[in-house]
């Protein structure tokens, strides 16, 4: 990709800058969001405390519920941890940057003109002015399989977003705590195996990143980490994209000389040798 192909993706994703005023107050109504969530999965965990579900059950092996239990509370851990990275931004009085905006309302905006600027690059002009519906949904609680075999062109231009990543600094992210899988095993499985593995293996200490950070690369060539830029294809699967085809498809982003280029395969595609994962270390 061209440095005139960056500087115009870069242009075509301005939009109207809010001021600072108007970013904080997005970024407040973003953090009580996040509080009132985080309080109902306290809700949900001491009324499972109360019903014994941390106890363990009949046929289960020994401290089943324990783990259950550790589990529980290391979510509610994180949750809180996203607080307090939320509140330590806003009180620290440095300057928020655009994409500081949290609420919901304001996702799609985001996302919208790299998403047109994708589709036209993929298809055509008219396809790229397809309705757009982002789903926060955290991956852990997709079923994979089922939405390999997930098929509607009607819902072209659907994608999914992970929220526990909604907040996350990828340009201060230290080198150490990106974490790129061995995932040779796999070669040849269809890519919803994969994404079934990390979910079971890397979903509570890890985050799996998706189209904020796939956006990030590609518009940020000079500040991607040297590691990705091996040649090798590193995909996102903390989201999916609906195709025109109306398959559901895992973007990923791979260096090509001097700036990344961008796309995506089928769920019900083969995972390659070339193939990469790239994680955050909680």
């Amino acid at each position: 990709m061209t440095s005139e192909a960056i500087t115009k993706m870069a242009s075509a994703d301005e939009k109207p800058k809010k001021t600072q005023e108007e970013l904080r107050a997005d970024l407040e109504q973003g953090a009580n969001i996040l509080r009132t969530e985080t309080l109902k999965k306290l809700d949900v965990y001491e009324k499972r405390l109360a019903d014994g579900d941390f106890g363990d059950q009949d046929g289960e092996p020994a401290g089943s519920g324990e783990k259950r239990k550790l589990d529980a509370q290391k979510e509610l851990l994180n949750a809180d941890a996203r607080l307090d990275r939320i509140r330590e931004k806003l009180d620290s009085g440095d300057e928020l940057g655009q994409d500081s905006i949290l609420a919901p309302e304001n996702i799609k905006l985001q996302n919208q003109a790299f998403l047109q600027e994708t589709f036209k690059i993929w298809y055509d002009d008219a396809k790229s002015k397809v309705e757009q519906v982002p789903i926060l949904v955290k991956p852990k609680d997709q079923d994979y399989d089922m939405l390999k075999d997930d098929t509607n062109p009607s819902k072209f231009g659907e994608y999914t977003l992970n929220p526990d990543i909604q907040d996350m600094d990828f340009e201060n992210i230290h080198d150490s705590i990106i974490i790129i899988p061995d995932l040779s095993a796999f070669e040849g499985k269809p890519l919803s195996d994969v994404a079934k593995h990390l979910i079971d293996t890397y979903s509570k200490t890890h985050y799996l990143l998706g189209i904020e950070y796939w956006k990030w690369l590609i518009l940020n060539p000079s500040k991607s980490p040297a590691k990705l830029k091996d040649g090798n294809y590193y995909f996102n699967f903390g989201s999916l994209v609906r195709g025109s085809d109306g398959h559901w498809y895992v973007p990923f982003a791979n260096w090509r000389r001097s700036g990344w280029y961008r796309d995506a395969r089928r769920l019900i595609g083969s995972w390659d040798s070339n193939y990469r994962v790239v994680l955050i270390k909680i």
